[in-house]
């Protein structure tokens, strides 16, 4: 071909060969060194006599007059370079004893003998020019199937979305269908609820009410030593537990407090007792008994005169400890029979209730609360409606939850800028990694970038997808993934990915520029460009 072509150019342009031009000179620049006219500095600056040119002595300020001598510093010397690429180089480098032209044609003047290997370039060049366009071949073909399966994807995720956003209006419309229907049914439900709970509170109440009462008339007939149906200033003195102040005794001050009662009255009644007296003792009062079964079994004198076979026992505790120690314990481990009269017609002490009473007042044998019983079946039934009506609410929101989830993956894609014909497409979803020496490298494309030591541990995120980063001209030229993972003391971690033409999508290589910004070399078919049609060299001028 190449032959071809310089035939060609010979018949075409016979001028071309027989154009006179000194050395030095391109052929393109022939027409500007004719012997018979004197010579223009190509500045325009001056004319010197044609036999000016060349003669090792710098006329024109351009140095234009010495083209093929070093003279001028600032001159320029052509190597024609046949069958290779030609090229210019400075003037000073005429004759320097360095074979700057593959032609050998700036050391004229035999000092050095240089071998003329531009064949051989030129050979190399085409050879790596064909493979360059092979290259080209063998990828566009790759690109070219890229950019349809990417227009392909593109256009079934725009019918999806467009599917989804239809679905997602009759999702709404569904769940608004199912939510008013749970608001419906479970109303009734919430008042069928109540309801039995409220029944069910109220016979709790009732329960503790009544042992309370029992509670209440059994403390009553405990400090009641003389058992004339009330309490007097006398009997409550004789309990230490009511010595506020903690000094050893109970003064009528104090009594009189507890009893609810004013100067004038020295006793209460059981009706006064337990709506004035009992609500505010019913926390830490303890009979003997209780106070006995503490194990505390220090002997103190009484304060009244002992009834045969009774013993009064004296907390070691000071008054307000017990008080404490008291309070934290069940008010219903203090539950007692209520009072029996004796045959005298005077109630005595009573003793702790059995298990079938305990029962009977609302609690079971442990001492815990009954639980609540099941509902009726009319309540039942209005809860698994509700249950069901919530089932179908939960479906129906989950269901446009999912949509709109989809929607929003899908907008994300088609927010992407893939290339002018989809062809980057190809990399989304998919990761590349490139180990060197001390790291993994991983580009997940559209994604992010990270690297991770060989020697094991956590991954760094050095960016995440950020823009396309290429020059004005060539846009898809490079990415950049940005606002990784901080460098310590310094910016947060950055990649930029320079793409080029390859047969596959992979790393050929890593490095970091600047601290914490990383550059990634990486080769994919999506950037190769459709070949020229095959044509000559450019050394057909030099013939």
């Amino acid at each position: 071909m190449l032959v071809f072509v310089f035939t060609a150019l010979s018949l075409l342009s016979p001028c071309l060969a027989t154009i006179p031009r000194p050395r030095g000179v391109a052929i393109s620049m022939a027409s500007f060194y004719k012997p018979d006219v004197p010579f223009q500095c190509l500045d325009g600056s001056k004319q010197v006599p044609f036999e000016y040119v060349n003669d090792d002595y710098c006329d024109c300020p351009d140095g234009s007059d010495e083209p093929g001598t070093s003279a001028c510093t600032n001159g320029k010397f052509h190597c024609t370079n046949a069958g290779y690429r030609p090229i210019n180089i400075l003037s000073s480098r005429v004759n320097d004893g360095i074979c700057d032209c593959c032609d050998g044609s700036d050391e004229w003047e035999g000092n050095i003998e240089c071998v003329n290997n531009c064949k051989e370039l030129g050979r190399k060049m085409r050879e790596d020019r064909e493979k360059q366009m092979q290259l080209q071949d063998s990828g566009y073909k790759v690109k070219l199937q890229y950019m349809e399966e990417g227009k392909k994807r593109r256009a079934e995720k725009r019918a999806e979305m467009e599917t989804l956003e239809q679905s997602k209006v009759e999702l709404e419309a569904l769940k608004n269908e199912v939510e008013a229907r749970k608001i419906e049914v479970e109303g009734p439900e919430k008042e069928a609820k109540e309801k039995h709970e409220q029944a069910w509170k109220e016979v709790q109440e009732a329960k503790k009410a009544e042992l309370d009462k029992i509670k209440a008339e059994t403390a009553f007939y405990e400090m009641d030593e003389n058992k004339d149906n009330r309490v007097d200033l006398v009997e409550i003195k004789a309990h230490a537990q009511f010595d506020v102040d903690n000094n050893g005794e109970v003064c009528d001050s104090e009594a009189r407090e507890h009893l609810e009662i004013g100067e004038e009255a020295d006793h209460v009644d059981l009706e006064h007792f337990m709506e004035k007296v009992w609500p505010n003792i019913r926390d830490f009062y303890k009979s003997p008994a209780e106070q006995e079964d503490k194990g505390d079994n220090q002997e103190i004198e009484p304060k009244l005169p002992p009834r045969p076979g009774r013993r009064y026992v004296k907390n070691k505790l000071p008054m307000i400890e017990r008080k404490k120690l008291q309070m934290r314990e069940k008010p219903e481990d203090n539950m007692l029979e209520p009072p029996k009269a004796t045959s005298s017609g005077v109630p005595d002490l009573v003793v702790p209730p059995t298990g079938e009473e305990e029962n009977r007042v609302g609690e079971n044998k442990t001492g815990e609360e009954e639980a609540m019983p099941e509902y009726d079946d009319e309540t039942k039934q209005l809860i698994a409606v509700a249950d069901a009506a919530r089932k179908q609410f939960t479906d129906a929101d989950n269901a446009l939850r999912d949509a709109e989830n989809a929607i929003r993956d899908l907008q994300n894609y088609l927010n992407l800028d893939y290339g002018p014909n989809e062809e980057f497409s190809a990399l989304k979803g998919n990761c590349y990694e490139y180990t060197d020496r001390e790291y993994t490298y991983k580009l997940c494309g559209f994604e992010k970038a990270t690297q991770r030591p060989k020697a094991g541990g956590s991954e760094t995120t050095l960016g995440n997808w950020g823009k396309w980063e290429g020059t004005p001209e060539d846009k898809y030229a490079a990415q950049k993934y940005e606002n990784g993972q901080s460098c310590w003391n310094g910016p947060n971690r950055s990649v930029k990915v320079n793409m080029k033409c390859g047969l596959e999508n992979k790393v050929t290589g890593t490095s970091e520029p600047s601290r914490c910004e990383y550059a990634f070399d990486f080769e994919t078919p999506a950037r190769c460009t459709e070949p020229p049609a095959r044509a000559s060299d450019d050394t057909h001028d030099e013939l």
